[in-house]
């Protein structure tokens, strides 16, 4: 299809623009400048050809509605169609006269090419082009993937193909690893499976757990009632310590306020205007101090600076000349090197008089040629030059089209008799399905394996494990019932023991405390137990005996026998008085003593209940093992058998799976090999080996290659031999325009001899001549304007200089006749620094008066201050201590200390009143020293301690009973709910979908990777040959004849790599070119490509988008060689905004391009 006519009636910025395209050029080159147009023409073909986009950037001039674009087009057999395109949804084809035309009226000029391929295949800019010649570096020249991506304008396949490679992988491999999403759902199937055998819901005891509930419930109610009883008392202990130390605080204070009564009475108020009376009469009498000592300093300073008032009066005078000084020296510096320059000049006209021939300076100054003379010598010069270059440049181009015409001759003799490979193409058409089957083939028997491999794993995995999944059916294995009877039975008694321990450890560790205790208290002094008084008292009865005896006899005692008496008598009266002492003390450890005792017993009972229900755990799990010996099988725990009785069923269902799956594998093989006998035959008409017993798959890929070779073979020679009759009319072209050139060398020398008159030169003078001269005239304006400045600004500055010499005499001989001899820049610079010296001392003087006033008038105000703020002082006494009104400061001062420190005792004494409220809980004060006053200190924490034991105790009973009564909660809760097991079952099945899902997601991740491969593999194998062919003639026209074509290298792999042949021998590979002869080869493969589509099917335009923008002057021309190389099967539109590019296609095609500006 090509394009006749582009109209762009309402459509960006255009309205009513038509392009027409001429039917005969080979190329067409639209030109327009930056923001002319040219990428909204491009984007109207698209959408002309293909409808407008839903949204569109180039409705901003006209709505959407309006939008109109219209065309006519030509198909390569003649047909031609004229419509137009409006922007809506449905109907947007229309003729002239707004008619709708069928929606299908492009499809035969299309042929079937989408919006996409259009795109992709038929544009091409400069950065899609060097993306290309990347994209082949990427894949390092494979010759598959670098022709399916210069034909589909694709790129990414191999990152692609890797992309699905690595996304299948972190799926699933046969390596196990937690990062595959496969292996993670089989982890949590596991651990479903692994939580249904341990939170089945069972019956059992449920009457005893309740009642276990509620015993523990009365246990806590009691327990807490007692804990309230202690908790109260250790408050109002607590309440006792804090306050002490705070009454202790507010009597001391009340001491210390009482030792000062002797001091008046005064209002707290009064206090603080007395102190700020104080405060100010003190500062009042400083700051009069300071201002007095301040005006003394400002006199002294004002009398010590000197003034100078004689130079002040014609200050402006020599302010005026001293600014002129530096003009003035500058002005000695600049005068010679002035005057030298322009002696300069002079000497620079004299030698470009000498160089024009004048006679003079003043004929040099008359004769000078006009600026049109000289433009006009610049132009023939570089007409010349171009007319120069363009005869050698046709004068190469003619030898290597005579050249090429020769070549293409010998290789269409060489080529000999080639024949149709069509029959074999469509005999070959019915195995098209085949590479389907094997792939088929190939992904159901990997499937299989995987599977099976699987489903191995998951039965070794099974405890106990399966080594035969089809005996599994066979086995005698319990029933389901009777796995939850055992599971009910033996769960149920772990429960019993472990509350049994629960309570055995709780009595044991109770005891330990206890022992602990007591072993604490007994570490220090002896404790006055009972028995030990009672042990003493009765030694001292049994000492008393004999002396009652004698006492009743009359007779007299030894004296030993009273002694012992004594002794004894004393140890009981010591024993005593030390228990009464210590009676909190004796009090606790009996009471230890009772609770030991009682643990103790409570711990014997709880080790006869653990150990009874450990010899019925132990009848139950050997009869549990006896339910399994006639499978085999070494049971484990009840739960995780019920768990595997589930999976062996899971097992069984998948072997069946797995049966069907090979049958269907075993089908698409008999398939497979029911294609032998065809393949054969199409081998020997081939001209093959007729093919072994081996692979099928490799059998076809083996035709497949060998008929693509076939039709390479044909195509090359059609195509040899149009491109030989399209070299000979080129030489012929050549040749005529080497004649023309030669008439424009003619005519340009006339007007040369007639140009060269004004310069003076004669006509045989060469364009370097005349440059020459030109150079030298474009020197003499400049050169004498500038001899005229400099003379002028010589003048000048003499003028200037003798006035400020003028001046500067008249100054120094009125005010410094000492400086009559100096210089006269010095002397106005050393008038200058008296004037400052002067000004400076003048302004300094100016500003102590002002100071010494601002002194004299602070003083003043001080004194004044200072009287008042000691009448306020003396008036301030007198309110309230008369006696003292005329007393000095200090003294005042002392009573003002007194009265405040009174002040802030009282304060002080406040806040510990108000502490004391808040840490006796608000009770009176007169309650809380009742209560210290009862119970001394040591009595306090004494009975703190008592409480502390106490609460400690009935903590650790709390916590024993707390976790009886919530363990059975937790296990009740359980039981009622039962959404332990239905909970693990559903994540078990979630498991089970997620499997699928991920296997699903593997098998097609896979499929694509290697469909992709497989469709590189074929379009290597199907036009590998002659899209070469084709690009490589392409590739040495573009290169200009430094690589002569492609060849096929091949790598360690045997995979075949594209490289370029050298003029001069010699191979590079894609990795090796530059990044510009890269570019070139990706333009010549897809110029080869819409070529051999061109001989299959309807072509569109092939559109290019400033595709030269990054080549230099010679390969630009060698691209639109290449473009109108193509031009007689495809139709080439190159859009540009480079008028050079437009001038190069002119230059080198003549006739045959067409140029359009926009």
């Amino acid at each position: 299809m090509r394009l006749i006519r582009l109209a762009l009636e309402r459509y960006g910025a255009f309205t009513d623009r038509t392009v027409t395209f001429r039917p005969d050029a080979r190329l067409h080159v639209v030109l327009g400048a930056n923001e002319a147009g040219k990428s909204t023409a491009l984007a109207a073909v698209t959408d002309l050809l293909f409808g407008f986009e839903k949204t569109t950037r180039y409705a901003f001039l006209h709505d959407m509605p309006l939008l109109r674009l219209g065309a006519e087009v030509e198909a390569a057999d003649g047909r031609r169609l004229a419509f137009r395109r409006r922007k809506g949804n449905t109907r947007t084809l229309i003729d002239a006269a707004e008619a709708p035309l069928p929606d299908d009226a492009l499809a035969p000029f299309l042929g079937g090419i989408s919006r996409t391929v259009f795109c992709r295949a038929f544009g091409l800019d400069a950065g899609s082009l060097r993306a290309g010649g990347r994209e082949m570096v990427d894949v390092e020249g494979e010759v598959g993937a670098s022709l399916f991506a210069a034909g589909s304008g694709l790129r990414g396949l191999t990152e692609l193909q890797a992309a699905l490679d690595a996304e299948a992988e972190g799926i699933f491999a046969p390596r196990q690893a937690k990062h595959r999403t496969f292996y993670q759902a089989l982890e949590r199937h596991e651990t479903a499976r692994k939580a249904i055998r341990e939170k089945g819901l069972r019956a059992g005891d449920w009457r005893a757990l309740n009642d276990e509930i509620a015993a523990a419930a009365q246990q806590l109610d009691a327990l807490r009632a007692e804990r309230e009883r202690v908790a109260t008392e250790r408050a109002r202990l607590e309440r006792l310590k804090r306050a002490r130390p705070i009454v202790a605080e507010i009597d001391a204070l009340d001491h210390r306020i009482a030792a000062d009564a002797g001091l008046a009475e005064a209002d707290s108020a009064w206090i603080e205007r007395l102190g700020a009376a104080l405060e100010r009469c003190r500062e009042a009498e400083a700051e009069a101090a300071r201002a007095d000592a301040a005006l003394a300093r400002a006199r002294g300073e004002a009398e010590s600076v000197p003034v100078e008032p004689a130079l002040i009066l014609r200050a402006e005078e020599i302010l005026t000349a001293f600014s002129g000084t530096k003009e003035f020296e500058k002005g000695g510096t600049d005068l010679p090197r002035i005057e030298g320059d322009a002696h300069k000049v002079g000497l620079d006209l004299e030698r470009l008089r000498a160089r024009i021939g004048a006679p003079d300076l003043a004929s040099l100054e008359a004769s000078q040629p006009t600026d049109a003379a000289r433009a006009r010598v610049e132009r023939l010069i570089r007409d010349g030059r171009t007319l120069a270059a363009a005869e050698e440049q046709l004068a190469r181009d003619a030898a290597a089209a005579r050249a090429e015409r020769d070549r293409l001759a010998r290789e269409v003799e060489a080529a000999g008799a080639t024949h149709d490979p069509t029959p074999l193409r469509e005999a070959l058409k019915p195995l098209a399905k085949l590479h389907e089957r094997l792939a088929a083939h190939e992904a159901l028997d990997t499937a299989i394996r995987r599977e099976t491999a699987l489903l191995r794993n998951q039965a070794a995995r099974l405890s106990p494990p399966v080594a035969d999944t089809a005996a599994l059916a066979r086995m005698p294995l319990p029933s389901a019932d009777t796995i939850a009877r055992y599971r009910t039975l033996l769960d149920g008694k772990r429960r019993e023991q472990e509350r049994a321990t629960d309570r055995r450890d709780a009595a044991r560790a109770q005891a330990d405390a206890t022992r602990t205790r007591l072993r604490e208290r007994e570490a220090g002094r002896p404790i006055a137990t009972q028995e030990r008084l009672e042990s003493v008292r009765a030694a001292r009865d049994a000492a008393f005996a004999p002396l009652r005896d004698a006492l009743a006899a009359g007779r007299t005692t030894e004296p030993g026998t009273l002694a012992a008496y004594e002794r004894a008598l004393f140890e009981a009266d010591r024993l005593a008085d030390e228990r009464a002492a210590d009676a909190a003390r004796v009090a606790a450890h009996a009471a230890d003593l009772d609770r030991l005792a009682a643990e103790d017993a409570a711990l014997a009972a709880a080790e006869r209940v653990l150990a009874g229900i450990a010899d019925e755990i132990a009848e139950g799990e050997a009869a549990w093992r006896e339910a399994w010996q006639p499978a085999g099988l070494v049971p484990g725990p009840p739960a995780e058998m019920a768990a595997w009785l589930a999976e062996t069923e899971n097992l069984i269902e998948a072997e069946q799976r797995l049966a069907e799956q090979r049958i269907e594998r075993d089908h698409l093989q008999t398939r497979i090999e029911s294609a032998r006998a065809p393949l054969a035959d199409l081998f020997t008409r081939a001209g093959l080996d007729p093919a072994p017993d081996g692979d099928i798959g490799q059998a076809l890929e083996r035709l497949e290659a060998r008929v693509a070779t076939l039709a390479s073979r044909w195509e090359a020679n059609l195509e040899t031999g149009g491109r030989l009759r399209a070299a000979a009319a080129t030489a012929e072209k050549l040749q005529a325009a080497l004649a023309e050139t030669g008439s424009r060398r003619a005519a340009w020398q006339a007007d040369w001899a007639e140009a060269l008159r004004p310069l003076g030169l004669p006509a045989t003078a060469r364009p370097e001549e005349a440059e020459g001269a030109l150079e030298a005239w474009r020197t003499v304006p400049d050169r004498l304007a500038e001899r005229a400045a400099l003379q002028r600004r010589a003048a000048g500055l003499r003028r200037d200089m003798d006035a400020f010499q003028t001046k500067a005499a008249a100054l120094v001989e009125a005010l410094a006749p000492d400086l009559a001899d100096t210089p006269p820049t010095g002397a106005i610079r050393t008038l200058h620094a008296r004037l400052v010296t002067a000004q400076a001392r003048e302004a300094r003087r100016a500003e102590l008066d002002r100071r010494f006033e601002e002194a004299d008038t602070a003083l003043r105000h001080a004194l004044g201050l200072r009287d008042a703020a000691r009448s306020d002082l003396t008036r301030q006494v007198a309110e309230t201590m008369p006696d003292l009104a005329e007393a000095p400061t200090p003294a005042i001062a002392e009573v003002f200390g007194r009265l405040n420190a009174r002040e802030m005792l009282r304060a002080e004494r406040l806040r510990l009143r108000g502490s004391l409220a808040g840490a006796a809980d608000g009770l009176p004060e007169s309650e809380i020293r009742a209560g210290l006053d009862a119970l001394p200190p040591e009595a306090v924490e004494a009975e703190l301690a008592r409480l502390a034991m106490e609460a400690e105790e009935q903590a650790e009973r709390g916590q024993v009973i707390f976790a009886d009564r919530d363990r059975a909660e937790r296990r009740r809760a359980e039981l009622e709910g039962g959404s332990g097991a239905e909970l693990a079952a559903a994540e078990r099945k979630a498991a089970e979908a997620d499997l699928q899902a991920a296997s699903r997601s593997w098998a097609v991740l896979r499929l694509a990777g290697l469909m992709l491969g497989q469709a590189v593999a074929r379009h290597r194998a199907g036009q590998q040959d002659p899209l070469v062919a084709r690009a490589g003639a392409l590739f040495r026209a573009l290169t200009g004849g430094a690589f002569t074509g492609l060849a096929q290298t091949y790598d360690e792999a045997d995979t075949p790599k594209l490289a370029g042949q050298r003029a001069g021998g010699g191979l590079v590979g894609i990795e090796a070119l530059s990044e510009g002869t890269r570019d070139q080869l990706y333009l010549a493969l897809r110029l080869a490509y819409l070529e051999d589509y061109a001989g299959r099917a309807e072509p569109a335009p092939f559109i290019g988008d400033d595709l030269f923008s990054t080549f230099d002057e010679a390969r630009t021309g060698y691209g639109l060689d290449a473009l109108a190389e193509i031009g007689a099967s495809v139709q080439p539109i190159l859009f540009t905004h480079h008028r050079h590019v437009a001038e190069i296609a002119r230059d080198r095609l003549g006739d045959a391009v067409d140029v359009l500006e926009l």
